[in-house]
C-alpha cells in the first residue's frame, strides 16, 4: 500500500504529462517510488521534461505534498486506485499505456462484472437516442455495467437509461475528476456516482483539453469487453474509441442506420469494415458470451400521480405531438403540458424539437 502513494504522486501530474510519459518514467525507474527518490536534476534529464513541468515535479517531491493531497481527496469523497492495487480493473491494466491509477467518485463495480461501452454522436438524431435507450436499459437490467463518456447526446442517454434500468454505469472523464464537463451534466454526474462511479486519470482541477479526450477514449474501451456505436458520422470522435477498441482486442458493435442519414454513415461503414451489426441487446450478450436470465432487474421506481400515469402510458419510443397526447388522454391542453413538464423533471420523458415527446 505504501508504494501506492508514490503512484499517486506521479498520477497527480497527469495533465502536465500524458500516460505515455508516465509509463516511460515507470519503465525507466522501475517504480514510482524510485522516481520519487531520484535526484531532481537527474529526473529532469531522464524524463526529458520541460523546465516548467520539471519544476512542478521537484517542488512537490515530498511526503507532505502526498499527505495533503490524500486529505483533500478524502474530504471530497474521491478515491485513488493505483494500477498496482488489486481493485484496479484487470482489463484496463492490460491495455497499451494504461493509466498509473484512476481517481474515482462512487463505487467501482466488481472486476468480474461484464462491462459494455455505449457511445455515439454528441449531435445525435432521435434514432441515435432511441438506439441508446434500447440497448443501455435492458443490458443494465441483466447486470451489464454501461460505460460511456458523459458527453452530450448518446453518452448521456446511455448513462441515464442504465440508471433507469436499475443497473450500474461508469462515466470516464477527459478532465479532472472534480470538473463536470459538460457543465449541464452536474445532476447526471451525481446520479452516476450514486449508481456506479465517475472516474478519470486526471487529478482534481485539471480543465478539459482537446488532447485529453482521445486519451479518455482508450479508457472507455479498455474497461469494456465490447464497444457499441449507436450512431456516428463518417468522421466522428467515436472512431478514436473504435480504433482503441480494435487495438485492445475488444469486439466492436454497430447499430445499422438509414443510408440517407449522415449520422449513420459512420456505423454503416464500421459494419462494412467488420464490426458486428446488432439490432437487439441480446445480440451483444450472445456475441460476448455473457450469461443472463430472462428475469431482469426491476426498474428504478418513481411514484406517479394518476394524471401523470395516464399521460406517461400514452407515450412510447416513437415521438408524439401534444395534439396526439391530448386526444389519447382526453385531458385539456394546459393540463397535458403541466403533466409533461412534471414528467420531464422526473426524468421519465424527453422533449424533442417540434414540441414532441418520447418515453425514456
Amino acid at each position: 500500500m505504501r508504494d501506492n502513494i508514490y503512484m499517486l504522486w506521479l498520477s497527480s501530474f497527469m495533465g502536465y504529462i500524458d500516460a505515455r510519459k508516465l509509463n516511460f518514467i515507470l519503465k525507466t525507474y522501475g517504480s514510482a517510488r524510485e522516481a520519487f527518490l531520484a535526484k531532481p536534476s537527474e529526473f529532469e534529464r531522464v524524463a526529458n521534461l520541460k523546465p516548467q513541468t520539471a519544476k512542478r515535479f521537484n517542488d512537490n517531491r515530498n511526503l507532505e505534498y502526498i499527505e495533503e493531497l490524500l486529505a483533500k481527496l478524502e474530504k471530497r469523497g474521491i478515491a485513488y486506485i493505483s494500477r498496482d492495487c488489486e481493485h484496479f480493473p484487470t482489463l484496463l491494466r492490460e491495455i497499451p499505456d494504461p493509466p498509473g491509477g484512476i481517481f474515482c467518485m462512487g463505487t467501482l463495480p466488481p472486476d468480474d462484472t461484464p462491462k459494455v461501452a455505449i457511445i455515439g454522436s454528441r449531435q445525435c438524431s432521435e434514432y441515435g437516442i432511441m438506439a441508446a435507450r434500447l440497448f443501455s436499459k435492458p443490458l443494465a437490467q441483466v447486470g451489464v455495467v454501461i460505460v460511456s463518456g458523459m458527453a452530450r447526446g448518446v453518452d448521456s442517454m446511455a448513462h441515464e437509461c442504465a440508471i433507469l434500468g436499475g443497473g450500474k454505469t461508469i462515466a470516464v472523464l477527459g478532465c479532472g475528476i472534480d470538473v463536470c464537463y459538460p457543465g449541464e451534466n452536474v445532476y447526471l454526474r451525481d446520479e452516476i456516482a450514486a449508481n456506479g462511479c465517475v472516474i478519470s486519470e486526471y487529478p482534481p482541477r485539471i480543465k478539459p483539453h482537446p488532447a485529453f479526450f482521445p486519451a479518455r477514449n482508450r479508457i472507455i474501451s479498455g474497461l469494456s469487453r465490447g464497444v457499441l456505436v449507436t450512431e456516428a458520422g463518417i468522421r466522428s470522435g467515436t472512431s478514436i474509441t473504435v480504433m482503441h477498441a480494435t487495438e485492445q482486442g475488444r469486439e466492436v458493435f454497430a447499430v445499422p442506420g438509414n443510408i440517407s442519414s449522415h449520422l449513420s454513415k459512420g456505423t454503416n461503414h464500421l459494419i462494412s469494415e467488420g464490426a458486428t451489426p446488432v439490432a437487439d441487446y441480446t445480440d451483444v450478450l450472445f456475441s460476448l458470451d455473457i450469461p443472463y436470465e430472462e428475469k431482469k432487474k426491476p426498474e428504478k421506481k418513481i411514484a406517479l400521480a394518476q394524471g401523470e400515469k395516464t399521460v406517461y402510458d400514452t407515450l412510447s419510443f416513437d415521438p408524439a405531438g401534444i395534439d396526439m397526447i391530448v386526444e389519447k388522454t382526453g385531458h385539456d391542453f394546459g393540463n397535458v403540458m403541466l403533466v409533461l413538464t412534471q414528467l420531464e423533471i422526473k426524468g421519465l420523458v424527453e422533449k424533442l424539437p417540434g414540441a414532441r415527446y418520447i418515453k425514456i
